[in-house]
């Protein structure tokens, strides 16, 4: 069985060398996240994955999430040798497409990125590309209210689930905290942590899990910086695999 995970930091992972705090952690090797402690073989004598394919990344939307792993999707064969664990962020972050360069750029409130290396090791593609954002997205960000973000995320993840279910894919819905995630457990009469989401109705939320911040709790790198420590991330991968257990034999 193989793993396909996307998500933002929560997922993309954390910088043990706390030295390097400050420093991009964009497909850093470096980094430690909860998949990497669901390697073969990770937990006595199981077999987990054979494949992981992360493709989280530091400050990454929910936009950005649905469209990579839709495409995934799509290109994949043998799906059904797949597990996909999706993580939702804020949904006040967007991306928009820059064609004169190719490349997507994410945006977080005010400021944005480019998931392409090319275009941010380049002083003058970076120059021009702040200028694309500042001329074009900034007057956006400030006219785009919580609501239309809410709206957003409700549109995608409904469609993801239905997709999933049209393709009988496995698959489970994470969050990096309550803020992300629809307030679907309160609804079905779970208890287990107290939860205050987002409200709006899902389609099917059997395969929605708790977030991340959940799990974790208080192992986190420190009170001003709320990702998973590295203790954190090992109870995340624990509580996903044995989310994965209860539905289907890996």
């Amino acid at each position: 069985m193989n793993l396909y995970t996307n998500g933002c930091s929560f997922t993309a992972g954390t910088i043990i060398d706390q030295s390097l705090f400050g420093t991009k952690k964009i497909g850093r090797p470096d980094c430690i996240n909860w998949t990497s402690f669901c390697k073969k073989g990770q937990y006595g004598t199981s077999d987990y994955f054979d494949t992981i394919v992360n493709q989280a990344i530091e400050g990454g939307s929910n936009h950005r999430l649905f469209r990579q792993t839709t495409e995934f999707i799509n290109k994949t064969d043998n799906l059904e040798d797949w597990i996909f664990v999706i993580q939702l962020t804020h949904p006040e972050r967007f991306e928009v497409f820059y064609e004169k360069y190719g490349a997507w750029i994410g945006v977080i409130k005010d400021m944005h990125f480019t998931e392409d290396r090319v275009v941010q090791e380049s002083t003058d593609v970076e120059k021009d590309v702040e200028d694309f954002f500042n001329r074009i997205i900034m007057p956006t960000v400030f006219t785009r209210t919580e609501f239309e973000g809410i709206f957003e995320l409700y549109n995608m993840l409904n469609t993801f689930i239905e997709l999933c279910k049209h393709k009988k894919l496995k698959y489970l819905i994470t969050a990096m905290s309550n803020t992300c995630m629809p307030n679907v457990f309160e609804s079905s009469g779970r208890d287990d942590q107290p939860f205050n989401g987002l409200d709006f109705p899902v389609f099917d939320s059997s395969n929605l899990i708790l977030p991340i911040s959940n799990i974790a709790r208080e192992n986190i790198i420190h009170q001003s910086d709320p990702h998973p420590n590295e203790i954190g991330h090992s109870l995340v991968s624990r509580y996903i695999i044995n989310e994965i257990e209860k539905r289907w034999q890996i």
